[in-house]
């Protein structure tokens, strides 16, 4: 055996086993020894350790000491002739002695939950499991992997790096989890890779750097019951304070220096001088200085912010003043936190990856780190000055285990259309990680980016400014007043829905995520695990919100809006703002929404709790829903009521149960009044209200006025609006049925309200009726001269005014004219369609089907794995790695400069001999500092020795990719000379080479 060899190898032959007090101890033909442990219900560890020390407790984001040993003595081994097996409850874990393979039974499912492919690869820096993949197993978790969070065919890191854009890896979590039921948690704190079929279709294969094999199998029902379990090891999330769902603003009121501006300058902002200033790095200019109360001038002053807020009638909750700046007056701290404490707004402190020195009366910590420790201490400071309420830690990374301690609060500066739908994919994977609290600073390079960004957000568990960070201010009110008063009404309805999500934010408690994906409430359908919808989220079970993700807009300048996945064609779906219904189960194309209005979408059997008892229901069959309340900041495990509510609609006859209010908390009011708004389509006669089965009379009022006096009574209301905020900008108001119920004894009473002759959505579920007399089309076809790597157009002999497009068995709706482009598709892939006519609620019977395969994505043929270098340093955030990364949100630049007679050069040295087509500078979009301006390039076919090719090239200091033809070039290294840059370095976001597609 070479040296390698001994470094490296399998698992070898199983020779033997033992049951020791609390685990099993398992031998190996190669030397190995690993020790399993039955820790619960579907939960084991495996422990190989080389170096046979053992240390169970040596990570740090484990758990281990609320476990016991009862599963472990109720286990039963069976040795049989060619496999170890271990009985533990309805599981069979089977170890194979040759090949050392170990596959777990669920006897309930009689089926395989997870089979190593092999046995496990071992080394002095990496060890390797290889899993078995099936054809329908879809794969998630990994931390928060910005842009994605289904990851089936491809590979994710598992290392953190900082990088807020598409495919940066903001938190390191060795977590993941399949639909089929199974996930493991490796017990690692180092770097890692999962490659979930992109390699081998196959195989799942799990590698990280270490020569330890230490992980934790899970075994559930449900995505919930695995996140549950993963939370049995890492703890459960933190129950944050109320003040913490509210408007949040991040901000250095310490080093900010403001020069004097003009109003047309894009960037300057008007302040209560009346006169205009921007935002500058150089004191020499400055005239104005940032201060937490005003000791420089109280206008530029964070005190001054929180007064801003008030004037612009914004709700602020929270404010982080010293964003990015470590040292900090205690005495000048105090101050402010407690002018802002009058003004009923908490005030936190940030800091970078230290315990900060913190006032007494500092609420919250807002931090760079995840050192367990460093978390710790910040906890108790809080906990010393808060008494008993609950402290709040927010940070911008994490790892496994953060969620017990940390909210994931981070920030970007920039600001585009590829950011929105990259946040909501990448919330959903930390969501599935095991982190539901999760939110990103509202961002915007301009004014449709920045409200259709807050407009979502408003919807996410955080909601937050992060100003003084680049040249624009982020607030709400920084644009003109109908983005103000649009910004307005969403905070208004944020509030609104405070008890809806503080009650998903107790279901997170027990493994219910708040933002979901699709295939958490229908996972019956196969697209709702794929990326095709992860533009979309769940907030909770009742709420659908689809972003507005680019900038496309109609004739009338509202935006356009396609791809819109409503799932379940059972189900009923009614826009939140104007009531539209819409028959679930299809995608919707080409609707038009104007700025104020975002893609919500209730879903058919939704209850809300408004606050105060005050509920809107929209009646679809039955349906449930459990609110939670407390006091906002005590200990709420013990100290919390619950109240459940269900709605029956069957036939015209429904049925609504108000159960009594179960707990207590020590500002619980029992003595309450009891509103519901029942969404209708038409008056319902026979209204009948029980309380603890005792029919009570109900009274009809025939105005608004008449009933907003009465104790109790009824009034059908055909102009009902449950957002006011929101009756601006539409005439048409919805019809509901209002019932109010006197103050009763919540905790003692049951109520019962039957509702007869009642209709709600009857005529959208309906499905359409074919038509004979309309002919099926004949001559659909792909337009071949319009097909992509991501979008193919559709072209039909146009007979009616709509059609309907069937794509790989999804129905399209919402399709008028002749012809179609569909977007966002995947590369290399064959898409089959059907297509059919539609007239009102009639269709032609389908066409035959006809297709087309998309082109591949130019990026398979960008080539990974370069070594550059470079002969100008870098600074740390900004490194010479993330030139080559293939990652767009990455950026690199120099510290220092570049001249005719001192070039920066980057040399490109790539694994073998590459035959090449082209080079692309992709230069970066925040701005245009460090562009460069006159280059050179050389080539070598050795790595060694280079010359020169072609002339010196000139290039404009602009967004516009630079690209360099390279066809027919066979080279083994690139070298770039940069001769002049735009600026006072030299800056880009990436460099891809491209090697020939033949």
């Amino acid at each position: 055996m070479t040296q390698n060899q001994i470094e490296r190898h399998q698992l070898g032959q199983l020779i033997g086993a033992n049951k020791r007090d609390h685990y099993y101890e398992l031998h190996y033909s190669t030397g190995d020894i690993a020790r399993l442990y039955i820790l619960a219900d579907g939960i084991f560890r495996y422990f190989l350790d080389p170096a046979k020390k053992f240390d169970e407790n040596h990570s740090s984001f484990v758990d281990l000491s609320q476990f016991n040993n009862d599963y472990f003595e109720k286990s039963q081994p069976k040795a049989t002739s060619d496999s170890l097996i271990i009985k533990s409850g309805n599981y069979q874990l089977i170890f194979q002695q040759k090949p050392a393979v170990m596959s777990i039974f669920d006897e309930t499912l009689h089926r395989n939950r997870l089979v190593q492919l092999s046995p496990l690869e071992l080394g002095n820096d990496q060890t390797t499991e290889i899993l078995k993949q099936h054809k329908n197993e879809f794969y998630f978790g990994g931390g928060m992997q910005n842009g994605y969070f289904s990851h089936k065919g491809e590979i994710i890191s598992i290392k953190r790096d900082k990088i807020t854009g598409k495919g940066g890896v903001l938190t390191q979590v060795p977590f993941f989890w399949a639909n089929s039921g199974f996930g493991e948690l490796r017990n690692t704190e180092s770097a890692g890779n999962y490659d979930f079929g992109k390699s081998n279709p196959d195989a799942t294969i799990l590698k990280h750097d270490t020569n330890m094999f230490d992980t934790f199998y899970l075994l559930g029902n449900s995505p919930k019951n695995i996140l549950a379990k993963y939370y049995m090891l890492t703890g459960k999330p933190l129950m944050p304070p109320k003040y913490a769902l509210g408007l949040g603003h991040v901000g250095n009121f310490l080093t900010t220096l403001w020069q004097p501006g003009k109003a047309k300058e894009r960037n300057a902002v008007m302040f209560e001088d009346g006169n205009y200033y921007t935002r500058t790095n150089k004191p020499e200019d400055a005239s104005g200085k940032g201060s937490l109360n005003g000791e420089e001038e109280y206008q530029f002053s964070a005190r001054a912010m929180v007064d801003r807020y008030q004037k612009q009638h914004f709700k602020l909750s929270w404010i982080v003043p010293n964003y990015d700046v470590q040292e900090i007056n205690e005495e000048a701290m105090a101050s402010f936190s407690e002018y802002a404490a009058i003004h009923d707004v908490s005030a936190g402190l940030w800091s970078q990856n230290n315990t900060p020195k913190a006032s007494p009366d500092t609420t919250f910590i807002q931090t760079d780190t995840t050192d367990p420790k460093v978390l710790k201490n910040d906890a108790l400071i809080l906990r010393n000055n808060l008494k008993r309420k609950r402290p709040l830690i927010f940070s911008n990374t994490g790892i496994a285990g953060s969620q017990n301690r940390t909210m994931l609060a981070f920030g970007d500066i920039g600001g585009n259309w590829e950011n929105i739908p990259t946040q909501v994919a990448g919330f959903l994977g930390a969501s599935l990680s095991g982190q539901p609290l999760v939110g990103s600073a509202v961002d915007g390079g301009n004014a449709q980016i920045a409200i259709r960004d807050f407009e979502w957000k408003a919807f996410t568990p955080i909601l937050f400014n992060l100003d003084d960070q680049g040249k624009f201010s982020k607030t709400p009110f920084a644009y003109n007043s109908k983005m103000t008063q649009i910004n307005r009404a969403y905070l208004k309805l944020r509030e609104q829905l405070q008890t809806y999500l503080y009650t998903l934010i107790y279901r997170a408690q027990v493994g219910e995520p708040i933002l979901r994906p699709l295939f958490l409430e229908f996972p019956h359908e196969q697209v709702n695990y794929t990326p095709q919808v992860g533009h979309e989220f769940m907030l909770g079970p009742n709420l659908l919100i689809s972003p507005i993700v680019n900038g496309r807009e109609d004739g009338n300048g509202n935006s356009r809006k396609d791809n819109l996945y409503l799932p379940n064609h059972r189900t009923m779906w009614v826009d939140l703002f104007d009531g539209k219904k819409y028959l679930g189960g299809r995608v919707y194309n080409k609707q038009s929404y104007p700025s104020w209005h975002l893609p919500v979408f209730v879903r058919g059997g939704a209850i809300f709790d408004l606050g105060e008892r005050n509920y809107v229901l929209y009646p679809q069959g039955k349906s449930k829903m459990v609110t939670y309340d407390d006091n906002g900041y005590n200990d709420y495990s013990r100290n919390h009521v619950a109240t459940q509510i269900t709605s029956d609609l069957e036939a015209s006859k429904l049925t609504i149960t108000i159960d009594p209010t179960q707990g207590d908390f020590n500002t619980f009011q029992t003595e309450n009044t009891t509103n519901l708004n029942i969404m209708c389509d038409g008056y319902p006669d026979g209204l009948t209200v029980k309380i603890n089965d005792k029919e009570i009379p109900m009274q009809e009022y025939g105005t608004v006025d008449t009933f907003a006096h009465a104790k109790e009574g009824f009034f059908f209301n055909t102009n009902y609006s449950w957002m006011p905020e929101f009756d601006q900008y539409q005439e048409k108001k919805q019809t509901a049925l209002q019932i109010k119920l006197a103050k009763r004894d919540i905790t003692d009473s049951k109520i019962e309200i039957t509702i007869r002759n009642f209709r709600y959505g009857n005529e959208t579920l309906v499905h359409a009726i074919t038509d004979s007399l309309l002919r099926s089309p004949k001559q659909p076809m792909v337009d071949p001269d319009k097909i992509s790597s991501h979008s193919l157009t559709v072209v039909w002999p146009q007979l009616t005014d709509q059609v309907q497009i069937e794509v790989n068995g999804i129905l399209h709706d919402g399709i008028d004219g002749n012809s179609f482009t569909f977007h966002e598709l995947v590369p290399n892939t064959r898409y089959t369609l059907r297509l059919r006519y539609v007239a009102g609620n009639k269709v032609s019977e389908w066409s035959d089907p006809f297709g087309a395969i998309t082109k591949p994505d130019p990026m398979n043929y960008a080539i990974n794995d370069i070594h550059v270098t470079s002969s100008l340093a870098s600074p740390k955030d900004h490194p010479i790695d993330y030139l080559t990364d293939l990652k767009l949100a990455s950026e690199w630049e120099t510290i220092d400069g570049v001249s005719e007679d001192k070039p920066l050069e980057l040399t490109f040295t790539f694994n073998h001999l590459e035959h090449l087509s082209r080079m692309v500078w992709v230069p970066r979009k925040i701005d245009h500092q460090g562009d460069p301006v006159e280059v050179n390039v050389e080539l070598s076919n050795d790595g060694v020795n280079f010359k020169p090719y072609g002339d010196h090239l000139t290039w404009k200091s602009d967004s516009k990719n630079k690209v360099v033809g390279l066809r027919n070039v066979d080279a083994k290294a690139i070298r770039l000379k940069v001769y002049k840059s735009s600026g006072p370095f030299v800056a880009a976001k990436e460099v891809i080479f491209f090697r020939d597609k033949k």
